[in-house]
Protein backbone atom coordinates (compact mmCIF):
# COMPACT_ATOMS: atom_id res chain seq x y z
CA UNK A 1 0.00 0.00 0.00
CA UNK A 2 1.19 3.59 -0.51
CA UNK A 3 1.75 6.08 2.79
CA UNK A 4 -0.79 8.37 3.24
CA UNK A 5 1.35 11.01 2.50
CA UNK A 6 1.93 9.69 -1.18
CA UNK A 7 -1.37 11.45 -2.34
CA UNK A 8 -1.77 14.95 -4.69
CA UNK A 9 -3.37 16.59 -1.63
CA UNK A 10 -0.41 15.79 0.55
CA UNK A 11 1.85 17.07 -2.25
CA UNK A 12 -0.14 20.54 -2.63
CA UNK A 13 0.02 21.09 0.59
CA UNK A 14 3.68 19.88 1.37
CA UNK A 15 4.67 21.76 -1.25
CA UNK A 16 2.92 25.22 -0.52
CA UNK A 17 4.57 24.53 3.51
CA UNK A 18 7.43 23.91 2.28
CA UNK A 19 8.44 26.83 0.34
CA UNK A 20 7.07 29.07 3.01
CA UNK A 21 9.10 27.63 6.51
CA UNK A 22 12.38 27.53 7.09
CA UNK A 23 13.95 23.68 6.66
CA UNK A 24 14.68 22.85 10.14
CA UNK A 25 10.89 23.89 10.88
CA UNK A 26 9.72 21.74 8.08
CA UNK A 27 11.39 19.12 9.05
CA UNK A 28 9.99 19.04 12.77
CA UNK A 29 6.62 19.69 11.22
CA UNK A 30 7.46 16.49 9.22
CA UNK A 31 8.18 14.61 12.26
CA UNK A 32 5.01 15.16 13.45
CA UNK A 33 2.91 13.73 9.87
CA UNK A 34 5.09 10.50 10.43
CA UNK A 35 3.18 10.14 13.78
CA UNK A 36 0.06 11.20 12.47
CA UNK A 37 0.42 8.83 9.30
CA UNK A 38 1.48 5.60 11.39
CA UNK A 39 -1.56 6.18 14.06
CA UNK A 40 -3.65 6.25 10.99
CA UNK A 41 -3.12 3.24 9.20
CA UNK A 42 -2.36 0.01 11.23
CA UNK A 43 -2.17 -1.40 7.48
CA UNK A 44 1.14 0.70 6.82
CA UNK A 45 2.73 -0.57 10.15
CA UNK A 46 2.32 -3.94 9.51
CA UNK A 47 3.47 -3.77 6.23
CA UNK A 48 6.75 -2.33 7.44
CA UNK A 49 6.97 -4.65 9.95
CA UNK A 50 7.35 -7.55 7.95
CA UNK A 51 9.84 -6.13 5.85
CA UNK A 52 12.01 -4.17 8.16
CA UNK A 53 11.90 -7.67 10.49
CA UNK A 54 12.70 -9.41 7.29
CA UNK A 55 15.97 -7.31 6.47
CA UNK A 56 17.14 -6.39 9.92
CA UNK A 57 16.28 -10.06 12.03
CA UNK A 58 14.84 -6.95 14.67
CA UNK A 59 11.44 -7.81 16.83
CA UNK A 60 9.34 -6.22 19.67
CA UNK A 61 10.71 -3.01 20.70
CA UNK A 62 13.73 -2.44 18.60
CA UNK A 63 11.52 -3.38 15.34
CA UNK A 64 8.87 -0.68 16.66
CA UNK A 65 11.39 1.56 16.92
CA UNK A 66 12.98 1.25 13.89
CA UNK A 67 9.27 1.64 11.96
CA UNK A 68 8.60 5.08 14.09
CA UNK A 69 12.59 5.80 12.84
CA UNK A 70 11.62 4.75 9.25
CA UNK A 71 8.21 6.60 8.53
CA UNK A 72 9.71 10.24 10.14
CA UNK A 73 12.57 9.73 7.91
CA UNK A 74 10.27 8.95 4.67
CA UNK A 75 8.50 12.20 5.92
CA UNK A 76 11.65 14.53 5.97
CA UNK A 77 12.25 13.14 2.04
CA UNK A 78 9.05 14.70 1.39
CA UNK A 79 9.58 17.43 3.02
CA UNK A 80 13.15 18.07 1.71
CA UNK A 81 11.87 17.03 -1.68
CA UNK A 82 9.06 19.80 -1.94
CA UNK A 83 11.42 22.47 -0.63
CA UNK A 84 13.82 21.56 -3.46
CA UNK A 85 10.96 20.97 -5.99
CA UNK A 86 10.08 24.59 -5.77
CA UNK A 87 12.61 28.04 -6.50
CA UNK A 88 14.87 26.67 -3.71
CA UNK A 89 16.66 23.92 -6.09
CA UNK A 90 20.01 25.65 -5.92
CA UNK A 91 20.16 25.15 -1.99
CA UNK A 92 20.64 21.16 -2.41
CA UNK A 93 24.10 22.15 -3.67
CA UNK A 94 24.75 23.36 0.38
CA UNK A 95 23.90 19.87 2.25
CA UNK A 96 24.93 17.26 -0.55
CA UNK A 97 28.90 15.63 0.27
CA UNK A 98 29.36 13.80 -2.97
CA UNK A 99 31.09 10.47 -2.94
CA UNK A 100 32.16 8.53 -6.15
CA UNK A 101 31.27 10.41 -8.71
CA UNK A 102 34.30 9.67 -10.42
CA UNK A 103 32.28 6.54 -11.40
CA UNK A 104 29.91 8.77 -13.49
CA UNK A 105 32.64 10.71 -15.39
CA UNK A 106 34.57 7.34 -16.28
CA UNK A 107 31.43 6.12 -17.42
CA UNK A 108 30.68 9.34 -19.91
CA UNK A 109 33.91 9.02 -21.57
CA UNK A 110 33.60 5.58 -21.86
CA UNK A 111 31.09 6.84 -24.46
CA UNK A 112 28.42 3.77 -24.20
CA UNK A 113 25.89 5.72 -21.95
CA UNK A 114 25.38 5.63 -18.37
CA UNK A 115 22.59 3.37 -16.19
CA UNK A 116 21.80 4.45 -12.77
CA UNK A 117 19.87 1.94 -11.23
CA UNK A 118 18.44 2.99 -7.51
CA UNK A 119 16.05 2.15 -5.39
CA UNK A 120 13.24 3.19 -2.63
CA UNK A 121 16.25 3.64 -0.34
CA UNK A 122 17.27 7.38 0.47
CA UNK A 123 16.08 10.71 -1.45
CA UNK A 124 16.44 9.14 -4.81
CA UNK A 125 14.25 12.32 -6.56
CA UNK A 126 16.77 14.47 -5.09
CA UNK A 127 19.96 12.44 -7.14
CA UNK A 128 18.39 13.40 -10.25
CA UNK A 129 18.16 17.01 -9.33
CA UNK A 130 21.65 17.22 -8.29
CA UNK A 131 22.42 15.51 -11.21
CA UNK A 132 20.67 18.10 -13.90
CA UNK A 133 22.25 21.04 -12.30
CA UNK A 134 25.89 19.59 -12.80
CA UNK A 135 24.57 19.50 -16.55
CA UNK A 136 24.74 15.16 -16.78
CA UNK A 137 21.78 15.09 -19.08
CA UNK A 138 19.48 12.54 -17.38
CA UNK A 139 16.33 11.04 -18.13
CA UNK A 140 14.30 9.01 -15.58
CA UNK A 141 12.31 5.81 -16.48
CA UNK A 142 8.91 5.93 -14.19
CA UNK A 143 5.69 4.40 -13.54
CA UNK A 144 2.55 6.43 -13.50
CA UNK A 145 1.95 7.39 -9.80
CA UNK A 146 -1.29 6.31 -8.17
CA UNK A 147 -3.22 9.06 -9.78
CA UNK A 148 -3.24 10.89 -13.34
CA UNK A 149 -2.71 14.17 -11.36
CA UNK A 150 0.06 13.32 -9.53
CA UNK A 151 1.68 11.98 -12.65
CA UNK A 152 1.21 15.37 -14.28
CA UNK A 153 2.53 17.17 -10.91
CA UNK A 154 5.65 15.44 -11.02
CA UNK A 155 6.40 15.31 -14.41
CA UNK A 156 6.09 18.89 -14.17
CA UNK A 157 8.47 19.45 -11.39
CA UNK A 158 11.08 17.16 -13.41
CA UNK A 159 10.76 19.35 -17.01
CA UNK A 160 11.61 22.36 -14.51
CA UNK A 161 14.54 21.00 -13.74
CA UNK A 162 15.78 19.66 -17.13
CA UNK A 163 14.99 15.89 -16.36
CA UNK A 164 12.88 13.79 -19.31
CA UNK A 165 11.20 10.87 -18.25
CA UNK A 166 10.11 7.72 -20.20
CA UNK A 167 6.96 6.18 -18.47
CA UNK A 168 6.70 2.45 -18.65
CA UNK A 169 3.89 -0.01 -18.64
CA UNK A 170 0.59 0.25 -20.34
CA UNK A 171 0.12 2.78 -23.66
CA UNK A 172 4.07 3.15 -23.98
CA UNK A 173 4.69 0.14 -26.11
CA UNK A 174 8.11 2.08 -27.09
CA UNK A 175 9.51 2.39 -24.19
CA UNK A 176 12.31 0.25 -23.68
CA UNK A 177 13.78 1.50 -28.04
CA UNK A 178 13.51 5.29 -26.20
CA UNK A 179 15.84 3.83 -23.18
CA UNK A 180 17.93 2.27 -26.29
CA UNK A 181 18.28 5.83 -28.21
CA UNK A 182 19.24 7.41 -24.64
CA UNK A 183 21.95 5.14 -23.81
CA UNK A 184 23.08 4.89 -27.19
CA UNK A 185 23.22 8.90 -27.33
CA UNK A 186 25.91 8.80 -24.36
CA UNK A 187 22.98 9.23 -21.94
CA UNK A 188 22.58 8.84 -18.56
CA UNK A 189 19.37 6.51 -17.81
CA UNK A 190 17.74 6.21 -14.03
CA UNK A 191 15.63 3.79 -12.86
CA UNK A 192 14.03 2.19 -9.78
CA UNK A 193 14.33 -1.51 -10.19
CA UNK A 194 13.37 -2.77 -6.57
CA UNK A 195 9.80 -2.87 -7.57
CA UNK A 196 9.35 -3.49 -10.92
CA UNK A 197 5.47 -3.80 -12.62
CA UNK A 198 3.54 -6.34 -13.70
CA UNK A 199 5.53 -9.27 -15.52
CA UNK A 200 8.92 -7.27 -16.10
CA UNK A 201 10.56 -9.01 -12.51
CA UNK A 202 12.50 -11.57 -11.58
CA UNK A 203 13.26 -13.67 -8.65
CA UNK A 204 15.90 -13.02 -6.67
CA UNK A 205 17.40 -13.51 -3.01
CA UNK A 206 17.59 -10.00 -0.80
CA UNK A 207 17.62 -11.35 3.23
CA UNK A 208 17.82 -15.16 2.83
CA UNK A 209 14.48 -14.92 1.08
CA UNK A 210 12.69 -14.37 -2.69
CA UNK A 211 11.92 -11.55 -3.63
CA UNK A 212 11.47 -9.65 -7.24
CA UNK A 213 13.55 -6.99 -9.01
CA UNK A 214 13.46 -5.39 -12.24
CA UNK A 215 15.42 -6.63 -15.15
CA UNK A 216 15.48 -3.51 -17.35
CA UNK A 217 19.09 -2.44 -16.43
CA UNK A 218 20.69 -5.78 -16.72
CA UNK A 219 18.96 -5.88 -20.40
CA UNK A 220 19.67 -2.65 -21.54
CA UNK A 221 23.60 -3.01 -20.69
CA UNK A 222 23.38 -5.90 -22.76
CA UNK A 223 22.35 -4.56 -25.40
CA UNK A 224 24.16 -1.37 -25.41
CA UNK A 225 27.34 -1.76 -23.25
CA UNK A 226 26.31 0.85 -21.05
CA UNK A 227 27.47 1.19 -17.20
CA UNK A 228 25.56 -0.10 -14.94
CA UNK A 229 26.16 2.40 -11.50
CA UNK A 230 24.31 1.84 -8.28
CA UNK A 231 23.09 5.64 -7.40
CA UNK A 232 21.91 7.20 -3.72
CA UNK A 233 20.84 9.75 -1.41
CA UNK A 234 21.30 9.10 2.16
CA UNK A 235 20.59 11.53 4.70
CA UNK A 236 23.38 11.91 7.20
CA UNK A 237 22.64 13.52 10.52
CA UNK A 238 22.50 17.43 10.73
CA UNK A 239 20.66 17.32 7.77
CA UNK A 240 23.18 16.72 5.24
CA UNK A 241 22.84 14.46 2.80
CA UNK A 242 25.44 11.92 0.77
CA UNK A 243 25.15 11.16 -2.63
CA UNK A 244 26.59 8.26 -3.53
CA UNK A 245 27.60 6.56 -6.95
CA UNK A 246 29.10 3.01 -6.60
CA UNK A 247 31.85 1.25 -9.49
CA UNK A 248 29.93 -0.08 -11.99
CA UNK A 249 28.52 -3.31 -11.29
CA UNK A 250 30.34 -6.37 -13.11
CA UNK A 251 28.38 -7.45 -15.16
CA UNK A 252 28.37 -10.97 -16.67
CA UNK A 253 28.17 -11.68 -20.45
CA UNK A 254 27.67 -14.52 -22.67
CA UNK A 255 24.55 -15.15 -24.10
CA UNK A 256 21.13 -13.20 -22.50
CA UNK A 257 19.03 -16.07 -21.40
CA UNK A 258 21.90 -17.21 -19.05
CA UNK A 259 23.53 -14.00 -18.05
CA UNK A 260 20.15 -12.19 -17.06
CA UNK A 261 19.51 -13.62 -13.73
CA UNK A 262 23.30 -13.76 -12.96
CA UNK A 263 23.33 -10.20 -13.83
CA UNK A 264 20.34 -8.94 -11.93
CA UNK A 265 21.33 -10.66 -8.37
CA UNK A 266 24.82 -8.71 -8.57
CA UNK A 267 22.37 -5.52 -8.71
CA UNK A 268 19.94 -7.18 -5.74
CA UNK A 269 23.33 -8.19 -3.76
CA UNK A 270 24.67 -4.57 -3.55
CA UNK A 271 21.22 -3.21 -2.46
CA UNK A 272 20.99 -5.56 0.38
CA UNK A 273 24.15 -4.63 1.59
CA UNK A 274 23.17 -0.66 1.49
CA UNK A 275 19.66 -1.87 3.15
CA UNK A 276 21.54 -3.28 5.63
CA UNK A 277 23.19 0.00 6.73
CA UNK A 278 20.11 2.26 6.36
CA UNK A 279 17.17 0.19 7.23
CA UNK A 280 15.61 3.71 8.55
CA UNK A 281 15.33 4.78 5.18
CA UNK A 282 14.17 1.68 3.17
CA UNK A 283 11.08 3.35 1.77
CA UNK A 284 9.25 0.31 0.49
CA UNK A 285 5.78 -0.04 1.71
CA UNK A 286 4.81 -2.52 -0.23
CA UNK A 287 4.63 -6.69 0.70
CA UNK A 288 8.21 -7.58 -0.83
CA UNK A 289 8.94 -11.65 0.21
CA UNK A 290 7.87 -14.61 -0.03
CA UNK A 291 6.62 -16.53 2.69
CA UNK A 292 8.93 -19.35 2.06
Amino acid sequence: MRSPLYRIGAFKLGYAVAQLLPRPLARRLADGVAWWSLRRSPELRRMLHDNLAVATGRSGDPLDGLVRDNLRSFARMLADYFRFAGNRATEVRDIIDPEGWEHLEAARIRGKGTILVTGHLGHWELGGLILAMLGLPMTVVTLPEPSGELTRWRGVYRRRLGIGTIAVGPGNDFAFVEMLRVLRENGCLAMLVDRPYSDTGMPVKQFGRETHFSTAAAMLAHHTGAAVIPAFVLAQPGGRCRAIACPPVEMASGKLRDTLPINVQRIADIFETLIRRHPEQWFNYVPLFSAS
